[in-house]
């Protein structure tokens, strides 16, 4: 007979750790700053960290490949003017600029109408649960990344958030042995 007792016994699997991920903490001034220096392409690249921020809270995230796709319609508007620049150049084209400006003026209808499809879907998904910060969709339109930034640097993940992905962290709870002494 053993003189281990079996409430002490570990369980036969330990306990599944998820861990919720922080927000992102850059201060929205810096977002800010960044995105008006690089024109816009920080603005881009920041919203798409949101957006895995919030797949990696919720489990899924509507908003992540819109902004993937929002984000990617400049360098295939860059390319699309470098390969019919080429193609003019090599082929004594007259009218190739205004074929670049008019598919550059459909490219920016798409990105603006991108831009406004994945703010607002990140909007609403951190309206909803777990999440649950409330936003303005005026504040939305005007400001996006920024705004949605303001509110996730002091945003502290909460219990309902634990509860929603599971605990945080486990610890296995050992005894510790006083004084036993063996006879």
């Amino acid at each position: 007979m053993s003189s281990y007792p079996p409430f002490y016994a570990y369980p036969s699997a330990p306990p599944v750790v998820r861990a919720v991920p922080d927000p992102p903490r850059l201060h929205w001034g810096w977002v800010l700053a960044l995105t008006v220096v690089t024109l816009g392409f920080f603005g881009m690249a920041w919203l798409i960290v949101q957006a895995n921020w919030v797949r990696k809270v919720r489990g899924r995230s509507r908003t992540l490949p819109w902004a993937i796709a929002y984000a990617s319609l400049f360098p295939v508007l860059f390319l699309f003017a470098i390969v019919m620049g080429g193609l003019g150049a090599f082929l004594h084209w007259q009218n190739v600029q205004s074929v670049v400006a008019i598919a550059a003026e459909w490219v920016r209808i798409a990105n603006f109408l991108l831009w406004i499809l994945t703010v607002y879907m990140l909007g609403n998904e951190l309206n909803e649960d777990p999440i649950d910060i409330p936003l303005n969709n005026v504040m939305i339109f005007f400001f996006g990344p920024v705004y949605f930034q303001y509110h996730l640097h002091d945003y502290e993940v909460s219990d309902a958030v634990h509860q929603f992905r599971g605990p945080l962290r486990t610890e296995l709870e050992v005894p510790s042995e006083t004084s036993t002494s063996e006879a």
